[in-house]
């Protein structure tokens, strides 16, 4: 039976937003789909919240099971390129950053891959799927009062498809890096 590590964020875990705006965890996630599809043996290290930097904790804190697995599947970047909406909506006008910026996020995921490989194990990058923004924005913005969703709207300059192309330059980046190294993707 071939073994898989799965290393990720909420999508990896199963973890979705209900009707109700409440996080809920699937009863079978697309991991446990796939598994029972495919008949595969997948260990899942998904975690609600995750970026690349708690990959790279979860390659330390797992790394017996990762090289024993044959593949071991990635799937980061939507939490890294996210913003803190929250302080972007009480001061505009400052600098802000995603919680990976890009570049460092390239280099992080870049090593992520290296000591998958230097395990033994095979790794697979898994891309993000598309954000819609205006459900997106309507989501992060729910608490958020009009003057605060309009500085919100305003550092965004206007265009609330900046939202998409954001997050799209992430997912953009994955497949450089998967061509680059060498690397299978899942799109």
């Amino acid at each position: 039976m071939i073994k898989i590590a799965a290393l990720g964020d909420s999508l990896t875990k199963g973890v979705v937003l209900t009707d109700k705006n409440r996080y809920s965890l699937l009863e079978h996630s697309f991991i446990d789909i796939i598994s029972n599809e495919l008949d595969l043996y997948i260990e899942n290290y998904g975690k609600f919240g995750s970026t690349v930097d708690f990959g790279n904790h979860v390659i330390e804190r797992h790394s017996d099971t990762i090289s024993s697995a044959d593949y071991t599947f990635l799937e980061y970047g939507g939490n890294d390129c996210d913003f803190d909406w929250a302080k972007i909506a009480d001061n505009p006008a400052s600098e802000h950053h995603p919680k990976t910026i890009l570049e460092t996020f390239r280099e992080k995921f870049i090593d992520l891959i290296q000591k998958i490989r230097e395990l033994g194990s095979r790794p697979v990058i898994i891309s993000l799927p598309p954000i819609d923004s205006d459900t997106y924005f309507s989501f992060f913005s729910r608490f958020m009062t009009e003057d605060q969703k309009e500085n919100v709207m305003n550092w965004l300059g206007g265009d609330i498809n900046i939202i998409e192309r954001w997050h799209e330059s992430y997912n953009r980046t994955l497949f450089e890096i998967a061509e680059t190294s060498k690397v299978q993707i899942i799109d």
